[in-house]
């Protein structure tokens, strides 16, 4: 995170970020803040103090984390609006649980010295 000037009459009206109902900590690489809205809990970080009355913009780096950190940035903007926080990142579907279990079941089987067959009717 990092400080933002409110650029016009709309995003002067954006909610600020609530540092009361949250912990804050100050550490060698920065400021790291838990803030609790709704149900979730979203953990930022900012190389500047964090202050309640500042307008704040995300920053994310295009690295193999990009992905991970605009679904995280989209949460927490959903929660300060007051939106539905929508799904968890990487959140399984019903077949690839039932798949991964299996494989489960089969690789510990083989341990126990079983074969595949019996393994995977278990």
């Amino acid at each position: 995170m990092t400080t933002a000037p409110a650029v016009d009459r709309k995003s002067a009206n954006q909610p600020l970020l609530d540092f009361a109902a949250g912990q804050v900590c100050r550490a060698a690489d920065g400021w790291h803040a838990v803030l609790h809205i709704g149900s979730a809990e979203h953990r930022i970080w900012s190389k500047q103090p964090l202050t309640a009355a500042a307008h704040y913009a995300a920053e994310l780096p295009l690295d193999r984390d990009f992905e991970a950190r605009a679904h995280a940035a989209t949460r927490l903007w959903r929660a300060m609006n007051g939106r539905a926080p929508g799904s968890p990142f990487h959140r399984l579907s019903k077949q690839r649980r039932e798949r991964l279990c299996a494989a489960l079941r089969a690789v510990a089987a083989y341990f126990a010295g079983e074969s595949f067959e019996n393994a995977t009717l278990t």
